[in-house]
């Protein structure tokens, strides 16, 4: 009788009375190798800058996976959900305990003007939760140049206008940004502080399709950053690895200690605003691909990926300047991309930094699955009143993939990079790091000025 009961009900609410088909999607790299110094395998990041180029230069293990289904559909509105959780270790043994990250987890409604009747409304999709949000990138580098989804909210989008598609999202964040973090407890990481009293708002207002000219077309929009923090201050732990003279004997070394310290900060904060202009152009140059121009600013407490700082009292500014080209000559073995692009971020009473990059990554195609590969990346970075540091990386190697494109995955390659620095880049931190987000430094680099990092790495999206 409950059983009958419980289908009836199932049946009046419109449950579906078997499972959605499920759609598994996702992403992952993995590899092994060594460098000139022996040990794990070893990458090369410029100190200060906000990019890196990637081609056998990463050092972890990294994989997002998702889920996502199609719900149903209720007079021409179509129900969708997803979700995704990204895995990160360091690339050490066949077991690594790590906790995953749950980076989306929304519902969408798509095509929300069919059953709502609303004409304005007719094949936009209104979505609400924990997701990317459109994330732009320049692939080479791993770079997602506009990416303001730093915690859940709610949005519309492709909303069709004259000009082209208009969209909105609301996406308010907390205060996360290194306060509160318990490095021994791995339960919640970031934790709420002081009950989630400082938070920074998001309004992401863009127009996308934009026709500009035969082939080309325009992507802009704004990023307004409002701070909703409660009055008063806020007290946080936080936890941080510091080297101390346990035992008061400067002839023996300092020890890397867990050390917490309880602090109080202010809840005021500043808001902020961000603007960004993208211009793709299809098939430049009659070389295929596209060609990606953009330029992003970027005030207070906004940053210029889109997302806010939550409580920020800084005035700052920031600009960006990019070019993305990606080349796919028909009939050809040829294939490449090219990227340059500089940052300047001036806060207000603070050091000045210029951050420069130009690079290249040239392939030719022996045969649909066979392909020599190249990266060639220079950086510079400029810090007032230091010395301008500089990067440079080459890596050469071959690659087995599932066609003939710069986009073609699976892809196994082996590689080996090398790389030389200055001084100036040297003494701004470590160049040569290993492991999760090249978080981990390599000390037998510290007084090297060039290295080399080689091994195998499988990349695949699906």
């Amino acid at each position: 009788m409950i059983f009958a009961l419980a289908a009836a009900a199932a049946a009046g609410i419109g449950v579906p009375a078997s499972a959605a088909p499920v759609d598994f999607t996702g992403y992952l790299r993995s590899g092994a190798g060594s460098s000139s110094e022996d040990g794990k395998e070893v990458c090369f990041r410029m100190p200060g800058s906000i990019v890196w180029f990637r081609l056998g230069n990463e050092c972890d293990t990294y994989a997002a996976l998702s889920f996502g289904a199609k719900l149903g559909e209720v007079d021409g509105t179509t129900f969708k959900t997803k979700f995704t959780t990204a895995y990160g270790t360091q690339q050490l043994a066949n077991w690594e305990q790590t906790t995953p990250a749950f980076r989306e987890a929304f519902v969408e409604a798509v095509d929300i003007g069919a059953s709502t009747g609303w004409a304005p409304l007719k094949g936009a999709t209104l979505g609400a939760g924990k997701r990317f949000y459109k994330n732009p990138d320049i692939h080479m580098l791993d770079y997602t140049y506009w990416e303001p989804a730093a915690a859940a909210g709610f949005g519309i989008d492709g909303i069709k206008t004259s000009l082209g598609k208009f969209s909105y999202a609301y996406l308010r964040a907390g205060d996360f940004d290194g306060y509160g973090i318990d490095k021994t407890n791995t339960a919640y990481n970031p934790q709420i502080i002081d009950g989630g009293s400082r938070t920074a708002t998001s309004h992401d207002l863009r127009f996308e399709e934009i026709d500009t000219n035969p082939g080309g077309q325009l992507m802009a929009g704004v990023n307004l950053i409002v701070n909703g923090n409660r009055s008063g201050s806020s007290t946080y732990t936080n936890d941080s690895f510091q080297l101390i003279d346990i035992d008061n004997n400067p002839n023996t070394p300092a020890v890397n200690v867990l050390v917490r310290e309880t602090k109080t900060v202010s809840n005021k904060g500043k808001n902020g605003f961000g603007f960004t202009v993208s211009h793709r152009q299809k098939d430049f140059l009659g070389l295929g691909g596209f060609h990606d121009t953009g330029f992003q600013y970027a005030k207070n407490a906004a940053a210029l990926k889109g997302f806010g700082f939550a409580a920020s009292p800084a005035e700052r500014t920031e600009w960006l300047l990019f070019n993305h080209w990606v080349i796919e000559p028909k009939n050809t073995p040829y294939t490449a991309t090219v990227t340059a692009g500089y940052r300047h971020a001036s806060p207000d009473g603070g050091d000045k930094t210029k951050d420069f990059w130009i690079g290249a990554r040239p392939q030719y195609h022996i045969n649909n699955v066979w392909s020599l590969m190249s990266e060639v990346g220079y950086q510079q970075v400029k810090v007032t009143g230091e010395d301008t540091r500089k990067l440079a990386k080459v890596t050469l190697g071959t690659q087995f993939s599932m066609g003939k494109s710069i986009w073609a995955r699976p892809a196994i390659r082996f590689y080996a990079t090398y790389a030389k620095w200055n001084d100036a880049a040297a003494a701004a931190g470590s160049v040569a790091c290993t492991g999760r987000d090249c978080g981990t430094a390599v000390d037998a680099f510290a007084d090297k000025r060039s290295g080399v990092g080689y091994g195998v790495q499988v990349e695949t999206w699906f």
